[in-house]
């Protein structure tokens, strides 16, 4: 490694600064780990939907004895930990502190640990009829304000190219009245994007706004003449949401839009949709936008219906440009970004309208759901030909329709899903009935065992544009796997996740024009040291193998040529936390090659120091990295302490060095600041970035501040 270090020295000067107590919360550090997790294998706004959820519920805590519904919430708690909850909380009654959780069946202390935070054990109260007096008097105010930008100028804004300047500006509005009503307004425009002028003469780029309410207006059926032999079952409102919201059903095959989190604790990889929930705050893409309610009819049975009109984002073919004529779209465009002219032309060029419903049957071990979805597009769908792209979706319509279960028998989960899709392509006559299934099972030994395994088949021609499932893509189409889990505690204390998984891909895809096999191994092992209380120590080992073109052209007989690659990351960690201050020290090393590519490798160090003083509201966090990666195979990821609905995770490669200070200030119980200053610096390199982001110096300095109001 070369380059001078000179935040160095305050990183040490924080390790050593003498400060006591305990000032503004932070996340912990398993939850960092966790979503840091995320970051690797999803998207940024998986990484941001779920610090949104941490924030929320952090300062509106999930009552642990709402069996019904308070868990599901967090995607690492699976359906056969829910089924415990309820079976414990009905033969022993509900738990008086969230320390006996340890003692439920099913419940790993990881994700105890995760879940401690935010969640209490109090008494579980039947939802009571609420007046607009006590809503407006009751409720709670959150007002969020955030800014950001790089001091220096990359290539885009030296030459004019984006529209706007290079801060990211922000602010999110709540209110809230217990869990029965919310209402959340945000506004957000991203660096280069335009603010009150040029194109965005309506000041921000995204506006986000939804209503959700919860259990309203109890009716007895016996009211409406539908009760049989004296029963006085109800139906009511369980939940509604107007605006922008997500739906979650079954294991995400039919119908999973928002974050798909599908990044389990240990053995829990099966899912337990939450229904309807309202969009985050800056969740640019994916989302619906219209009504949707979910229904109690009976003791057993729930329906939710749903509309949705979007103005969705795509790309235009070339010869559009010169020809009004054109009404067809080549692919759909998500990225969120609209700096440049390019990109401000894909900006609403196509309504997607969606509408279904999803009748659920539930008892307290067995739930099955049947889930319709239509979805229709304003303009033809025709995606540019490529060699990999046969089985892309073309078209204006397409149908889903699936079965999901779920089913307990004492420690023993079964669950899956079921779907299919119905289209048809604007150069076929023929109509296209593509299947796609998913099963599994979940078996507890004991608190200290676990075992999962989960098998799954998704058609080359299954389509559908609202899925989330488990599986190498990322996307239910053109996929075969079969995926074995454990979790449990070794001797000396050792908690440990191990998983493996086989898949195959039937149809060439991006980058790999043929056939492929890969398979991949996970082994994490964590040991807390009872003696020095705080003090954990992590090893974690992954191996991928896949197979991708030895180069886009290469081919033999008339056949694209393939090479298997070989991915392999170690990293090790120490961590100590007693409340006053945070210390961890990592170490990762990744190696990439292929049988014809050539080695890259991978090797990045940091110490990470936070303080909470107890007599100084304050808390202070800073970091040293080193990183010396050959290219973009080799890369590795780190999650920063930050802010809510800013990005804290990076990417690294190249070689060189970054170190942060983040500040965070609670001034009054009803407002705390913040402000981020972070630097990296290339040392194997004249510049940063590339394209329109080109720096033309080696170092790239960021900052950010963010307000919150309480009230």
């Amino acid at each position: 490694m070369r380059g001078r270090l000179p935040w160095i020295v305050a990183a040490v000067l924080a390790l050593l600064a003498p400060l006591r107590g305990q000032g503004q919360e932070s996340m912990p550090y398993n939850w960092r780990h966790y979503m840091e997790v995320v970051s690797e294998e999803g998207s940024e706004e998986d990484v941001q939907e779920l610090a949104e959820l941490y924030a929320e519920c952090l300062e509106n805590p999930v009552n642990v004895n709402d069996t019904a519904c308070g868990l599901r919430i967090f995607p690492f708690v699976s359906s056969l930990q829910i089924s415990c909850l309820k079976a414990h909380v009905a033969l022993y009654g509900r738990l008086a502190t969230t320390d006996e959780l340890y003692g439920v069946e099913g419940f790993d202390s990881a994700t105890v640990e995760l879940l401690k935070p935010l969640i209490f054990a109090g008494p579980s109260e039947q939802p009571k009829p609420v007046t607009l007096k006590e809503i407006l008097t009751q409720g709670r105010h959150n007002l969020i304000v955030g800014a950001g930008g790089t001091v220096e100028q990359a290539r885009g804004y030296r030459d004019s190219i984006y529209e706007g300047d290079n801060l990211r500006l922000l602010w999110r509005y709540v209110f809230k009245y217990k869990d029965r009503v919310q209402l959340q307004l945000s506004g957000d425009k991203d660096p280069g994007e335009a603010f009150f002028s040029g194109s965005q003469r309506q000041g921000f780029d995204f506006y986000g706004y939804s209503l959700m309410v919860n259990d309203i207006g109890k009716v007895k059926k016996q009211r409406m003449g539908l009760t049989r032999k004296g029963k006085k079952n109800l139906f009511y409102l369980q939940r509604a949401v107007a605006g922008q919201y997500h739906l979650q059903f079954g294991q995400g095959l039919t119908l999973w839009s928002g974050y798909s989190s599908f990044y389990p604790m240990g053995t829990n990889i099966s899912r337990f949709g939450v229904g309807l929930r309202p969009n985050g705050a800056f969740t640019e893409y994916g989302y619906l936008r219209g009504a949707a309610a979910t229904l109690s009819l009976a003791s057993h049975w729930s329906l939710t219906a749903f509309y949705s009109l979007t103005d969705r984002s795509a790309t235009l073919p070339r010869k559009a440009a010169t020809d009004s004529t054109i009404d067809w779209v080549q692919s759909l465009y998500n990225s969120g970004y609209y700096r440049t002219q390019t990109e401000l032309k894909k900006k609403h060029q196509v309504d997607e309208q969606l509408f279904g419903g999803h009748l659920s049957f539930h008892t307290r071990n067995l739930t099955v759901g049947l889930t319709g979805v239509s979805t229709r597009f304003s303009k033809e769908i025709i995606p540019q030909k490529y060699v990999y792209n046969d089985n892309a979706f073309r078209g204006r319509e397409n149908a889903n329709f699936g079965l999901d279960f779920a089913y307990r028998y004492r420690r023993l989960l079964l669950f899956g899903e079921g779907a299919v899709c119905v289209n048809t392509s604007p150069d076929s006559s023929s109509r296209n009935v593509s299947p796609a299934a998913i099963a599994g099972m979940e078996f507890i030994v004991n608190n200290n065992h676990r075992l999962s395994a989960s098998l799954r088949y998704y058609s080359p021609t299954y389509h559908n544009l609202h899925a989330s499932c488990l599986g190498q893509n990322g996307y239910p189409q053109n996929e075969e796997g079969a995926g074995v889990n454990y979790q449990g505690l070794l001797p000396l204390g050792i908690q440990a996740t191990a998983s493996a998984d086989w898949f195959r891909f039937p149809h060439m895809k991006y980058l790999v024009y043929a056939p492929s096999v890969g398979q991949e191994y996970n082994l994490a092992l964590a040991r807390p040291f009872r003696h020095v209380k705080g003090l954990t120590l992590r090893l974690s080992f992954r191996y991928k193998e896949k197979a991708r073109n030895v180069t886009p052209t290469h081919q033999e007989n008339g056949c694209y040529v393939l090479e298997q690659t070989y991915r392999r990351q170690l990293q090790g960690e120490v961590a100590y936390e007693n409340g006053i201050f945070k210390l961890v020290t990592r170490v990762a090393y990744a190696h990439y090659h292929g049988e014809v590519t050539q080695a890259d490798k991978g090797l990045l160090f940091y110490q990470d120091v936070q303080l909470r003083p107890q007599r100084v509201p304050l808390t202070l966090a800073a970091r040293i990295t080193l990183f010396d990666i050959d290219d973009y195979e080799a890369r590795l990821y780190t999650m920063e302490s930050g802010f809510i609905y800013q990005s804290n995770s990076v990417v690294f490669q190249n070689e060189g060095w970054r170190c942060y200070l983040l500040l965070k200030w609670e001034v009054t119980e009803h407002w705390s600041i913040g402000f981020k200053y972070g630097v990296t610096v290339y040392t194997d390199k004249d510049s940063f970035g590339s394209g329109y982001e080109l720096i033309s110096v080696p170092h790239r300095q960021q900052w950010r501040i963010q307000m919150r109001l309480k009230w």
